[in-house]
């Protein structure tokens, strides 16, 4: 019988992915295989990002068709491939905005990957500085609405899914600020951020109903469509970072990236989340803050230099710009 020689060499870590993630011609091949494993045509693969642009993710992702998109992960980050994959079929159907179909799932030479639908619709980062205040209003509204129902979905039956919600908050908080050192963060900001870590807290009640969140759900990930000369939601994807944890981490997400010194918009997002005017308050506001400190994928330089209105000098001035609520 014959035995192909691998095509995807052996990753054991980041440093050798992004050696060889620029490479297009390997990805190109990679692709052609797995189209044709699948029957699927090769003729118009598109390579979503140029390999080095982090705004289309650290994945290999490829357009096939108008139907089909393929999503590869790198072996190391197989949990991500199983947080994506558990979290697209558990919440198909079930929210006001399509999500992608799984259509196949399978592995080439130790990499995951999924075959999935392509949703249509135009990215809302494309176009969210470009709308008015009124459009914007009306799509953190209906924002707000599809987080809530996906905060409601049930978790009990998401085994893939990393659930220990105070085990995740708590190893965040105790690498916070050696990880933030390592990401260059001036050294007056290292030294209050344990005094601020301890004063937003506690960033949870004891008891909460645990729901599906990512983190990092937010304009880039969002697609829309116009009807009736309006803008409306209408795709959500990216599932790898999900998790079981406390709904807030994800308006975090949204607030910093869509809502960052916008209270008008912030405070309609909460109260169509939910929230009652008595819980939008200050301390929303630093809770807010410290999840976008403990992200993974928020360097606080750039939150800093992309969201900050204006420049801060104490984490507490800084809660109060980029989550303002009045």
């Amino acid at each position: 019988m014959y035995r192909r020689e691998p095509l995807l060499p052996l990753v054991i870590n980041k440093t050798d992915y992004e050696a060889i993630r620029p490479d297009a011609n390997l990805w190109l091949l990679v692709m052609q295989v797995i189209c044709q494993r699948h029957g699927l045509s090769t003729e118009r693969l598109v390579r979503f990002g140029d390999g080095t642009d982090t705004a289309f993710g650290s994945n290999i992702v490829f357009a096939v068709d108008e139907q089909h998109v393929i999503k590869l992960y790198p072996p190391y980050w197989r949990p991500l491939f199983e947080a994506d994959l558990s979290v697209a079929e558990h919440v198909s159907g079930k929210l006001s905005i399509m999500t992608p179909e799984i259509y196949a799932y399978d592995t080439l030479d130790g990499w995951p990957y999924l075959v999935m639908s392509r949703l249509q619709g135009i990215s809302l980062a494309a176009l969210w500085n470009t709308l008015g205040e009124t459009e914007q209003l009306r799509l953190v509204a209906e924002l707000a609405e599809v987080l809530a129902q996906l905060h409601a979905l049930r978790t009990h039956d998401l085994p893939l899914l990393e659930a220990d919600w105070p085990e995740f908050v708590m190893t965040r908080m105790n690498g916070c600020v050696r990880r933030h050192q390592e990401q260059g963060v001036p050294e007056p900001w290292l030294q209050q951020m344990p005094e601020y870590l301890a004063f937003a807290a506690p960033l949870y009640p004891s008891h909460f109903i645990p729901a599906i969140v990512s983190g990092d759900i937010h304009d880039y990930h969002l697609l829309v469509k116009q009807e009736r000369d309006r803008w409306r939601l209408c795709g959500l994807f990216d599932f790898d970072d999900a998790r079981i944890g406390f709904h807030e981490y994800d308006l975090a997400s949204a607030g910093l990236f869509m809502m960052s010194g916008r209270p008008q918009l912030l405070r309609l997002f909460l109260l169509t989340y939910g929230y009652a005017e008595t819980a939008i308050d200050e301390r929303l506001s630093h809770r807010l803050m410290v999840y976008t400190l403990l992200h993974r994928y928020r360097p606080l330089n750039w939150v800093c230099e992309a969201f900050a209105k204006h420049p801060c000098s104490t984490f507490e001035e800084l809660a109060q710009v980029i989550y303002a609520l009045r």
